[in-house]
Order: C-alpha cells, then structure tokens, then sequence
C-alpha cells in the first residue's frame, strides 16, 4: 500500500498535468467532473482536519504547525461538531487542559474569518452550545488536573495578542466564574483580577465578590483560597472580609453564619500569621466591633501594629466615626501618655481633636483625652521660636 507521501506526490503530478493541459483539453464534461472531484478532495481534507482538531490532546503538535494548518485550511475552523461546539471551544474540553495552549492560536486565524459570529473575535466571545457562557467565561471556569496552569498560560498568551482585553474582565465578569471553581482556579482569579484590579467592586447582579464565594461554596477550603488572592491583592481595604451584602452583613459575619465561627475565625489565622504583619484589627474593631473580643483572642499579636496610613489602631478607630469610638471606648481608657500625644499621621489631629471632629464628635471624650495632657494645646513649635528670638533680642538690647 502506497504510503502518504507517495500518494501526495503522485496527486500533485496529476494536478499539476490537469492544470498544464486544462486550456487544451476542450471536454466540458471531463472538465466539469474534474472540478467538482477537486471541490469535493478539498472539502474532505478540510473534514479530516476539522475531526482532528478535536483531538488535539492525543497526538500534541506544535502551535506552529497547527497555523499552517489553519492558514491552508481556513474553514475547518468554522465548523461545529456532533456537540455544537467549534474547534477553539472544543479545545477547553480535552485532555485535562493539554490543548487549551491552542487556543490562541486558534483565536487569532478565526478573527478575521468571523469564525463563530461576526464580532466574536475568533470564537472567544461565542457561548458554547446551548449555554450563556462563552468561551472565555468557560476559560474561566473550568478545572482538572493542572488545568488551572494551563488555563492562565492560555490567558497570559491571549492578553499578549490583544485578544483578551481589560473591558472583557468586568463586561463578562471572568474573576466571578474562577471564584466559583474556587481552589482549582486560583491562578487565574488572581490573574484576570490583576488585570482590572478595580474589578472587586463589581457585583454579579445583585451580589458582591467575597459575598457570592461564600454562597457558592460548601467547602471552606475554596474560600480560604480565594481569600488569600484577595487580602494579598487588597490589604488596604482588607482582602474584602468586610465587604457589605445587600443585608448589610459583611462578608465574614457570612462566613461565620455559614461555616461556624471557630472555623471562620480558624482560616483567617491560618491566611494571617504573625509573619504578615497584617492589621486586622483596625479592619475588625471599625466594621463589626462587636466581635473585639473575639479578634482580639485570635490576632493579640495585631494589637500594637499600624496599618498603610502608619495609623495605630485607636488612631484608625478615631479616624472612622464617633459610633466606632462609642464602639470601642475601652480602648481610650486605656491610651498611654505617649499616645495621648501623638497625632494622627493623616489628619495631624491629636487625639482630643480628633474625637471632637466630624458630624459624630464626642465633646466630652474629647474633654476627657485633654485634661489627661493639656500641654497638647501649647504654642506651636514656630511660636515658641518667635518668642524665644523676641527674649534674645531684648536681652542683646540691655
């Protein structure tokens, strides 16, 4: 039995004859039958090559060959298989993610072939079968083993020929379908997330980030892990822990509902070791300050810190509102000579002036924080200075 390649160079012998004799060869018939034996070879090889593609993962060829491929066979791409799904979709679904590095490949010959719709680019923004979600979005969501490696690397390529764009992270709300894969899809939650940052505002309907991973998930594990990205990537607003819900519980009463508060309060210790230096309590104490005790108990060692505007923990309490300093009037009975004195490094208010301001001022807490150090009140340093150049003047003069 001839081999591939004797058949191929036979085949392109008699191609090339036909197309040396054609004008002389004056049978229309033949001419006709000729032509539609051609149409019909290169709709089978364009067949045999669309089949394949749905088997990508089993024999692995090299993305540059899978060009070529494209390039000489255009609408093997275009057309959907026994499931409904074109080749770059199909690729989500094989061999445990091996074949999710074709895609953008596969993207970037599709886009200007309309390949899966007109404004689709390539077949990425085209939903799969007969679901809403798309081809990025199930980019987003799937999991297996290693596939969230492959995954990101198939983001990373993506953005890198502009064909993931920073719109396409809000407008179909990629990082919301990693959290709900959880721990399986940790890379690229942090990834799609680091490409918008200003993302973990945006709710999916009705529903904030951190809020919907708690309701998604049965298992604290993916919540520790979605965690984990946040509080690294939003330490200043506190890995959203303390983002309200439409009941204006925040996210981590949520979880203690849910999961129990010893487990709550376990992963949190396990996310924010003393190591982090991370100020939960300046968090904890402003937005649930009935829980002190508890924070208290299981982050002591967070008592002492600052937080990134080099505030103390009294000094961010004072910096919230006069409900949060009636929250935790304990903590001012206890404030030290030295804090008494120092002001806040934001406002430079001293204490007693800060208590005293904003639409909740507490005056008398305010008294109280002054009659403690009156010498607060003292002239300002450059005052002093004047004074003291107007003492030497006079004395030069006698």
């Amino acid at each position: 039995m001839p081999s591939l390649t004797q058949e191929i160079m036979e085949l392109q012998a008699q191609l090339q004859l036909i197309q040396n004799v054609k004008e002389e060869w004056k049978d229309d018939e033949c001419v006709k039958q000729i032509s539609e034996a051609v149409k019909k070879t290169k709709k089978n090889l364009s067949k045999a090559f669309r089949d394949s593609l749905d088997r990508l993962s089993n024999f692995q060829p090299k993305e540059t060959i899978v060009e070529k491929v494209l390039k000489g066979f255009p609408d093997c791409m275009k057309v959907k298989n026994d499931v409904n799904i074109l080749p770059i979709q199909s690729c989500l679904f094989q061999g445990r993610g091996k074949s999710l590095k074709y895609i953008p490949v596969l993207a970037k010959e599709g886009l200007n072939r309309d390949i899966g719709g007109k404004d689709t680019r390539g077949g990425l923004l085209t939903t799969i079968g007969n679901n809403v979600a798309n081809t990025l979005q199930y980019l987003a969501l799937l999991k297996g083993d290693d596939y969230d490696r492959f995954a990101v690397n198939t983001f990373k390529e993506l953005k890198k020929l502009g064909l993931l764009k920073k719109d396409d992270i809000k407008e179909y709300k990629l990082p919301f379908f990693s959290a709900d894969t959880g721990k399986e899809a940790k890379l690229r939650f942090r990834f799609l997330l680091e490409c918008d940052p200003s993302f973990h505002v945006e709710p999916m309907g009705s529903t904030v980030l951190i809020d919907y991973v708690i309701d998604m998930h049965t298992e604290l594990e993916n919540v520790k892990a979605i965690l984990t990205v946040t509080i690294d990537m939003y330490p200043e607003e506190a890995g959203l822990l303390f983002q309200k819900n439409n009941s204006n519980k925040t996210a981590l009463e949520c979880a203690m509902e849910k999961f129990g508060e010893k487990e709550t309060m376990t992963m949190l210790h396990e996310i924010l070791t003393p190591t982090k230096s991370f100020p939960i309590l300046h968090h904890a104490l402003v937005h649930i300050p009935q829980k002190d005790k508890l924070f208290t108990k299981w982050f002591p060692w967070a008592f002492h810190l600052r937080d990134h505007h080099g505030r103390s923990l009294h000094q961010a309490i004072m910096a919230a509102d006069g409900k949060c300093i009636e929250d935790n009037c304990v903590i001012f009975s206890a404030l030290s000579y030295d804090q008494v004195q120092e002001k806040d490094p934001i406002t430079t208010l001293y204490p007693f002036a800060a208590v005293a301001s904003g639409q909740h001022g507490d005056l008398e807490r305010s008294f109280e924080l002054l009659r403690r150090q009156p010498g607060v009140l003292d002239r300002s340093p450059l005052q002093r200075n004047n004074r003291n150049t107007k003492k030497r003047k006079r004395s030069s003069l006698t």
